[in-house]
């Protein structure tokens, strides 16, 4: 089997420039744990995910102020490890392994097309066959 037949293609996206707040919105609404940060033309160049968030959130100097005005591009990881739809699965779980990252965006021809996480694992395992369609998290 290969990432395509697993992984979600409904990745949560937005620019460098949006906001932590809309950053946190999409998770919500979509259920997802990772934003992947893409430029004018959908070229992968960073990730965020719930754990930078709640790393950069400090609740003792935090401010609304400092909230309202930070940038997904303040916290993400730049040039994440990125996988092709057609690599097999074998290759994503060792891929996801030795980088110690528990998402990969999916590119294709320099364009994103989807994210592979953990969680698309898991659900493969158990005989769930809702990525890529249904349910949108990741």
């Amino acid at each position: 089997m290969e990432v395509r037949d697993i992984m979600n293609r409904n990745a949560a996206r937005m620019p460098s420039d949006g906001l932590l707040g809309a950053a946190l919105e999409m998770m919500a609404d979509l259920k997802a744990r990772h934003v992947v940060i893409v430029d004018q033309l959908t070229r992968v160049i960073g990730i965020v995910s719930d754990r930078d968030l709640a790393m950069y959130y400090d609740p003792v100097n935090m401010t609304a102020e400092k909230w309202a005005a930070a940038t997904v591009k303040q916290i993400m990881t730049p040039d994440p490890v990125c996988i092709g739809s057609g690599a097999t699965l074998r290759t994503a779980a060792q891929l996801l392994l030795k980088s110690a990252v528990s998402a990969l965006p999916v590119v294709d021809n320099g364009e994103l097309v989807g994210i592979l996480s953990e969680k698309d694992f898991v659900r493969f395992s158990a005989g769930r066959d809702e990525a890529g369609g249904g349910e949108p998290a990741d």
